[in-house]
């Protein structure tokens, strides 16, 4: 057995050893000049994304934690900009599997998807620009591989990784405002809106409800940081390393959840059990307290550990995004912070209803 590396959102998007039709965007086939498009391809941009970059004088300085927040931010936006990039190619080209089989489903779906692809383009020129104006140096974009060859698989997709943004969004307004950020805290929480009108739509694409919970689930930037890499061809990204934040081992979640209350099986690296160590899975979903429940191994072998804990879904009622991560403590756990801090393998992604 080997942990796949973006196994936690193909078992969040209950995708199975998918290929990709097109797989590795670079720098070079960034669309309209990404990460730095000239004034007429911003101009253009700008249309597509029916908007403006914001035109307020910028803050006239930015805290150590906040530079970290604007690097997470353009380095996921950066990755967003090639995801719907290919998506949209794929399209266009009429690769098999993203064929429509209706002239108006083909021409509203690209209309949403252009505005989406703008949008996310300037949320990283923005988050970009605020690096360059107090003389920090932009977050560069890598090549990328996604796990997805049709049209459904790729919107799951999006649907996983915008909830991740949206708990992770969270995090960056709040450690803004633990460090003076104020000025960065406002546009910031205008991404949050935006970006929740984005999952809506994908969610309707799916036949769900448009709104997934009542409070999102709350995340931790270095859970995104880690999760955004599984997309990242390895060796590709030019200034990763300037980012200050942790990559944890993967998590293989093997049992898919439902809405019910039940043992799940995980997967991950053995090097953090040993026989006499006491591992515990911790669950982060919605703005509840996190939730501890204690791992059994079942096996362990070669390089991997196979291990099973309760998914306690009727007690807590946990619908939408739950973030998974093997713990070497039970806590107890304040926040998302502070399970993050004691992460050993994750995040694994779940997602009911």
């Amino acid at each position: 057995m080997r942990i796949r590396t973006a196994a936690f959102l193909l078992a969040a998007a209950h995708l199975v050893s998918a290929l990709p039709v097109r797989n590795v965007s670079s720098y070079d086939n960034m669309p309209h000049g990404m990460p730095y498009p000239s004034d007429k391809q911003l101009k253009m941009i700008e249309e597509y994304a029916h908007g403006t970059l914001p035109n307020g004088p910028p803050p006239p300085g930015i805290s150590e934690p906040g530079i970290t927040n604007l690097k997470l931010v353009a380095f996921n936006e950066l990755f967003e900009v090639a995801f719907f990039n290919e998506l949209i190619t794929n399209i266009t080209e009429k690769v098999p599997g993203y064929r429509f089989s209706s002239e108006d489903d083909l021409d509203y779906v690209l209309r949403s998807l252009r505005t989406i692809l703008a949008q996310e383009e300037l949320h990283a020129l923005d988050a970009n620009n605020a690096l360059d104006n107090v003389g920090i140096e932009p977050i560069e974009p890598c090549h990328y591989k996604f796990p997805v060859d049709n049209f459904d698989a790729a919107i799951l997709l999006a649907s996983t990784f915008t909830d991740v943004v949206l708990g992770t969004l969270q995090d960056v307004v709040e450690r803004f405002a633990m460090n003076g950020d104020f000025g960065l805290s406002r546009e910031v929480s205008s991404i949050v809106g935006q970006e929740g009108e984005q999952q809506g739509w994908f969610r309707i694409m799916q036949g769900k409800v448009p709104s997934e919970l009542p409070f999102l689930t709350t995340s931790d930037l270095n859970f995104a940081f880690t999760a955004i890499q599984s997309f990242v061809v390895p060796g590709t990204c030019p200034n990763i390393d300037s980012i200050p934040l942790k990559t944890f081992q993967p998590l293989d979640i093997i049992t898919t959840p439902t809405a019910r209350t039940a043992n799940i099986s995980f997967a991950f690296a053995h090097s953090h059990h040993t026989n006499d160590t006491r591992l515990w899975m911790t669950y982060i979903n919605q703005q509840n307290l996190p939730i501890v429940e204690p791992l059994q191994v079942v096996e362990n072998e070669g390089d991997d550990i196979v291990a099973k804990a309760l998914f306690p879904y009727d007690t807590h009622e946990m619908n939408g995004l739950t973030i998974a991560a093997v713990t070497p403590t039970k806590g107890p756990f304040p926040n998302a912070w502070s399970v993050a801090n004691e992460t050993l393998a994750g995040p694994g992604l779940i997602i009911v209803n």
